[in-house]
């Protein structure tokens, strides 16, 4: 299997950082990496992502939403042409380890043909950015982020 995984820890319950990492619309203010995103959070629901790490080209891509378990795991899944050809994994797992503290595990799963020749070309890339948003998520939320007035994705 070709996977990136990262992992952070962040002094809030779960529902602070769900709450947080499900306002869409907050994204442009913390997310360096992930500066747009729309759609409903509800399995089965497409959603439109702008990934955009600084310095480098952006990239617009379609996602489908596998799951969306409050204050637990977010998980939506992208495909270059078919699924047998190439699809990508992104995972959110919400792990709480001790009271108002949880961990963060952000990675993504390669599969297909093309995974091989795609994790050489992404993982670094991709690992760079994960650990860069998962910084910028634990700094928002430890800093109190608060959502904006209904900005939270519909289900």
């Amino acid at each position: 299997m070709h996977e990136i995984v990262t992992k952070v820890e962040i002094a809030a319950s779960p529902g602070e950082v769900w709450r947080a990492l499900t306002d869409f619309r907050a994204y442009p203010r913390w997310n360096p990496v992930i500066r747009r995103i729309s759609g409903a959070l509800a399995p089965g629901s497409i959603l439109s992502v702008l990934f955009h790490p600084r310095g480098a080209l952006p990239v617009w891509f379609r996602a489908k939403v596998s799951v969306a378990r409050p204050d637990a795991e977010f998980r939506w899944t992208g495909k270059l042409l078919t699924p047998p050809l190439f699809s990508g994994d992104h995972y959110f797992i919400l792990r709480p380890i001790a009271p108002k503290r949880v961990e963060l595990i952000q990675g993504e799963n390669f599969a297909g043909a093309l995974a091989p020749l795609m994790y050489r070309m992404l993982a670094n890339y991709n690992r760079s950015g994960f650990v860069a948003m998962n910084q910028a998520l634990k700094a928002y939320v430890e800093a109190g982020a608060r959502p904006d007035s209904g900005a939270l994705a519909q289900a």
